[in-house]
């Protein structure tokens, strides 16, 4: 007898971002030390990756960059991909990203779930790793999804896995918010993921 397989609730609507999310985040970081040790980290890792893009401009990232983005990402969960993250060789990881990295459309919306669709042939990495990669690589344009920002976005406290509907959501609304504040994407993550 086959298994029964697993029914996962879809969202209907779209969730409403909190209405004190954008101010919060705004207030938390006008007195943020901005020589905090994740902060310096993250700036480090999209200096070097944009570096390393400048002077390779048709390759992806070396397995050492990629390495550092997955401890940047999953910090003490590391080992959940360890496993995975073994079998991805420095050929795999240079190709997979080049190729996402080089891929264009019209449609932001498209465009996001094909770049994290891509990232996640890569053994080991699920949607939260791949949006690091793309939010580190492209901070004007991507966010980091995690748990953390969701509850502090949309109010959710439970949300343990993510849909690509679910980033793309995730992403305009990011968007939308760095947009007003006159932030990169990115940052907005990072200062809602801290608050």
């Amino acid at each position: 007898m086959a298994p029964t397989p697993i029914k996962r609730n879809r969202r209907k609507a779209p969730l409403p971002p909190s209405q004190t999310w954008l101010t919060a985040v705004q207030a938390f970081r006008n007195q943020f030390n901005l020589q905090d040790p994740d902060w310096l980290k993250t700036e480090q890792l999209k200096q070097e990756i944009s570096a390393h893009r400048t002077q390779n401009s048709n390759r992806g990232l070396s397995r050492s960059l990629f390495d550092r983005i997955v401890t940047w990402k999953l910090e003490q969960q590391e080992n959940r991909a360890q496993d995975f993250r073994q079998h991805a060789t420095d050929d795999l990881v240079e190709k997979i990203t080049a190729c996402a990295f080089s891929l264009h459309h019209p449609n932001r919306e498209i465009l996001a779930r094909v770049r994290l669709s891509v990232l996640g042939a890569l053994p080991g990495v699920e949607i939260g790793v791949a949006s690091a990669i793309l939010a580190l690589t492209f901070p004007d344009k991507y966010g980091v999804i995690d748990p953390r920002v969701w509850k502090v976005m949309y109010g959710v406290s439970d949300k343990s896995g993510f849909s690509l509907p679910d980033y793309t959501m995730y992403l305009g609304d990011l968007l939308a918010g760095a947009q007003l504040l006159g932030w990169t994407a990115q940052e907005l993550d990072f200062f809602t993921w801290r608050l």
